[in-house]
């Protein structure tokens, strides 16, 4: 049997390359018959597509294939000699070999799998194939998820209550699973998820971006209490490079707004529409010369870390926000 996994939710394609593992190889042969493969090149290809039946049961070949699909350092590429051969020995592969072709694509890319490649041609026609795309934070299936894997942890989680989850979390499904795991354990024996449990339990990627917003809106008491919190999980440095990213990113749709609209500068800078239409509502009364004194205060505190101007660290970023 052939599959084809691909898609940037890496954390949906381990879940199903779990689920077939289990379904398909022996508890007791799992180190012999269940194989991981890193872009083979050809002839280690064909020897794994030609591996003989075996007496002990199915074997499970996971061949990780990034370099078959993107143009990358270490790309690999089949002729058509060669594309023809493998697509011979897929039609005559033993029954109790599973292959499963897996090519996980950079959270937020914009890559996608040219469908014109024979190589995909070859899978399409002979394996199953899924793709397990990046959910948006507005989809409908990424508020389904959670709410599924809560009642699997035996938890209730509100729709409204998700949608907060989801806006200081953001859309990674590793991390949600990780903080309802945390929310569990912290709210025993209660059951029912409440804003405020999540308040003060996850840690979130996201408090960047409420530092990022605090900020903007000149909250300097409340900006410094939440880089000291942050600065308890995070290095100071990631905390201060995400900030400049954060304000480059501001300061390009600030401009960008002067002769685009919402749609456009989506597409301009790969951004969902409704996260640039937040944006913009945030930057509508904020001067231009603010956004560049906030990065330019960003950049003197990296300055003054990276000179060893000031031995306490932390302290150029807290005086970035104070000023």
């Amino acid at each position: 049997m052939l599959y084809f996994y691909y898609g940037q939710e890496d954390y949906n394609i381990e879940l199903e390359l779990l689920k077939l593992k289990s379904k398909i190889v022996d508890k007791a042969f799992i180190s012999t018959n269940y194989r991981v493969y890193d872009n083979p090149k050809f002839q280690e290809l064909i020897d794994i597509l030609r591996t003989p039946s075996l007496m002990f049961g199915n074997v499970l070949a996971v061949i990780n294939c990034e370099k078959y699909f993107f143009d990358s350092k270490g790309k690999i590429s089949f002729d058509d000699k060669e594309l023809k051969e493998i697509e011979e020995i897929i039609q005559t592969m033993s029954e109790t070999l599973h292959v499963v072709f897996v090519c996980k694509i950079d959270r937020e890319s914009t890559k996608k799998i040219d469908t014109r490649r024979k190589l995909y041609k070859i899978l399409a026609k002979y394996a199953s194939v899924t793709e397990f795309p990046e959910y948006k934070p507005y989809q409908k299936e990424l508020a389904s998820w959670i709410q599924k894997t809560a009642k699997k942890k035996e938890l209730m989680i509100a729709s409204d209550i998700v949608q907060f989850l989801i806006e200081r979390l953001g859309t990674n499904l590793r991390v949600i699973d990780n903080e309802l795991e945390k929310l569990k354990l912290a709210i025993y024996p209660e059951k029912n998820i409440k804003k405020d449990d999540i308040k003060n339990v996850c840690s979130a990627t996201e408090d960047i971006f409420i530092l990022t917003d605090y900020i903007l809106k000149g909250q300097k008491d409340l900006a410094l209490k939440e880089f000291q919190k942050l600065c308890a999980n995070k290095h100071y440095l990631e905390i201060l490079a995400v900030l400049q990213t954060n304000f480059t990113k501001l300061a390009s749709i600030k401009v960008d707004s002067v002769n685009y609209n919402s749609f456009e500068i989506a597409s301009k800078t790969k951004l969902p529409e409704f996260i640039v239409k937040k944006h913009l509502e945030k930057l509508r009364n904020i001067p231009m010369d603010r956004i560049i004194k906030i990065r330019n205060n960003l950049l003197e505190a990296e300055y003054r870390i990276k000179t060893g101007e000031m031995s306490f660290y932390e302290l150029p970023v807290e005086l970035a926000l104070l000023n």
